[in-house]
């Protein structure tokens, strides 16, 4: 089965999810800005994540499981917390001094560019080798889900980076957020490592990191989202740039 369309579905019914939650009144600015956010975090996160594994001489995925797995745990905890606090740290950068309802729409806009980036970047690289992306329908639509949480997940954080901003306790939401970034991302590392290793276990770790994604971005959103309502009159006439 055709893999792209999968992810982009899933990062569309996030922003669908959203609408019918009560954020009907699209804030553009914000999710332009949203996109702009999660260009500069992957401008600073990968070439963090990658210097140190070239300067290792490990080029590929293959390398990293070909030196065992202490080395494979440590390589996906380093992959895992750069992208955590790298995103979160941009993230946090924007919306420090901005209000929640502002801050969930520029997490929606970091959410969908990710959606974006993680559908054509297969494109372009399966396209340059002449092949196709072609995967089952189990994976397929593990990757629809796996979009639409990652957009809640990116939502949430967000909101609550603004949030506690607000309340003075930024520092210590931004730390709460890149560590639970930081884990979830640790696990889907692992789980692409795990891949080239074995495919039926990778597939049943896929599925367990699936439920436990799911788990804490309905968490986040069901607690964060009320603080983005609160903040709504006040922020209505607010322009963001």
């Amino acid at each position: 089965m055709y893999l792209p369309p999968f992810p982009l579905l899933g990062g569309f019914l996030a922003w669908v999810t959203i609408y019918f939650l009560g954020f009907k009144r699209q804030k553009w600015a914000e999710l332009i800005l949203g996109g702009i956010a999660f260009i500069l975090a992957m401008i600073v996160q990968n070439p963090i994540q990658q210097l140190p594994l070239l300067g290792a001489g490990v080029r590929s995925n293959a390398d990293v499981i070909a030196r065992g797995t202490v080395f494979t745990v440590g390589v996906a905890l380093w992959v895992g917390f750069v992208a955590g606090f790298v995103q979160e740290g941009v993230k946090y950068l924007l919306v420090k001094d901005k209000g929640t309802k502002t801050a969930l729409f520029v997490g929606l806009g970091f959410g969908v560019t990710e959606v974006l980036f993680v559908a054509v970047t297969p494109i372009i690289a399966v396209a340059a080798a002449g092949g196709k992306i072609d995967v089952p329908v189990i994976q397929a639509l593990l990757s629809m889900v796996e979009r639409y949480f990652a957009v809640l997940f990116h939502i949430g954080t967000t909101v609550y980076l603004a949030y506690a901003t607000k309340n003075g306790f930024g520092v210590k939401g931004f730390s709460t957020m890149a560590l639970l970034h930081g884990f979830v991302d640790t696990l889907a590392a692992y789980d692409r490592f795990l891949t080239l290793k074995s495919e039926e276990l990778a597939m049943k770790f896929t599925i367990g990191l699936e439920v436990v994604f799911a788990v804490i971005a309905i968490a986040l959103i069901a607690y964060t989202l009320p603080f983005a309502r609160i903040g709504e009159p006040e922020e209505e006439e607010k322009v963001i740039w």
